[in-house]
């Protein structure tokens, strides 16, 4: 028997959670990333999980998860944002460094640099809010109280 790894005492409880069946199953924290990247639900890969380029939906329409937890959770999924597009943009500064050196044509620089820096954040927005909803996800599975969505079977109710 499966019961609660933290000394449950219910025996009916115990008998319910045989009866079911997850209606996902829990993947590893790569694969959870990997469908935040996607942007995709990281729980059940259901897509698409927003409404709006800008606008990420409140729940999962397959799931019920809920994507942001509180308000202003997503300032992690910001400061991911915000590295990407610096990372970005120190590897093309590199790189046009490196070709260019000594002679550095500075005003086209600047323009690709402008350029990285708008369309970049733009590009990656909404990946960075599905992947942080895939690390708040994580966070939330090591929760002791956390329980997968199951299957009910219906023989469940007749032994209650």
């Amino acid at each position: 028997m499966t019961g609660d790894p933290y000394g449950g005492l219910d025996p009916a409880a115990d008998r319910r959670e045989v009866d079911a069946r997850a209606l996902w199953p829990e993947v590893g924290g790569v694969r959870v990333l990997l469908r935040g990247v996607r942007k995709r639900c990281p729980r059940c890969a259901k897509r698409p999980v927003f409404a709006s380029w800008f606008r990420l939906m409140h729940r999962c329409p397959r799931c019920a998860l809920v994507f942001e937890r509180e308000s202003g959770g997503f300032l992690g999924a910001m400061t991911v944002n915000y590295v990407a597009s610096v990372g970005v943009w120190l590897v093309m500064l590199g790189v046009w460094l490196a070709l260019t050196v000594p002679d550095v044509p500075v005003v086209p620089m600047l323009v690709a640099s402008v350029g990285v820096l708008v369309v970049v954040p733009l590009w990656f927005y909404p990946r960075s809010k599905s992947l942080w909803a895939a690390v708040e996800y994580l966070a939330l599975r090591t929760d002791p109280d956390y329980r997968a969505p199951q299957e009910r079977d219906p023989r469940a109710d007749e032994l209650e």
